[in-house]
């Protein structure tokens, strides 16, 4: 469970579609040291594995969760690739249909 810190008067429930920018400085050997609260929302703790993408002026940090976490997250959907494909192919037809429906 994440605990904001009180600097954040953020409500727990708007904590999916929350973002935190925070401005840091590079170390004298560069490490990069993100604060709490960045560290509290992404999910990533002392130990975690991480993948870091270099752009031209930016890194990207994502978290490689674990099989356990990975076990541990919701399903969100059932079936085979290609079931699952054709129902994502369907539901985009109905909307197309829907779409040209209203014009």
């Amino acid at each position: 469970k994440i605990v904001f810190p009180k600097k954040f008067k953020y409500s727990e429930d708007l904590f999916i579609n929350m973002t935190i920018d925070d401005n840091s400085r590079v170390g004298k050997k560069g490490e990069i040291l993100p604060k709490k609260a960045l560290r509290e929302l992404s999910g990533i703790k002392p130990g975690d594995n991480i993948l870091i993408v270099a752009q031209p002026g930016q890194l990207i940090i994502n978290k490689i969760f674990s099989i356990e976490e990975l076990l541990e997250m919701p399903i969100i959907s059932q079936g085979t690739a290609e079931s699952i494909e054709r129902e994502i192919e369907e539901e985009v037809k109905i909307q197309e249909k829907l779409t040209n429906d209203d014009h």
